[in-house]
C-alpha cells in the first residue's frame, strides 16, 4: 500500500488517513476499519494540515454528505 496523503474531515470516517490519487473532485473513501462494502464520498480539497506522521502536508478531504 502507498503511503497516505490525506485525511478525513467530518463523517463517518472523521480522522482517518487515507490515500488519493487525484486533484480535484469526489473520492470514495473505503470503511478504514475494513467493513466490506462500506465507503463515503469526500471531496478533495485545496486546504492542507500537517500531521506527526508525515513530512508534507496532507490534503484535507471534506465529507460530502449526501443530500
Amino acid at each position: 500500500m502507498s503511503a497516505v496523503n490525506a485525511i478525513c474531515h467530518g463523517g463517518p470516517f472523521h480522522g482517518a488517513l487515507v490515500r488519493v490519487d487525484q486533484d480535484v473532485g469526489i473520492v470514495a473513501v473505503a470503511d478504514p476499519g475494513g467493513a466490506d462494502g462500506v465507503e463515503a464520498g469526500y471531496r478533495i480539497t485545496r486546504d492542507r494540515v500537517w500531521h506527526p506522521s508525515s513530512a508534507v502536508p496532507f490534503v484535507v478531504l471534506t465529507w460530502a454528505e449526501e443530500r
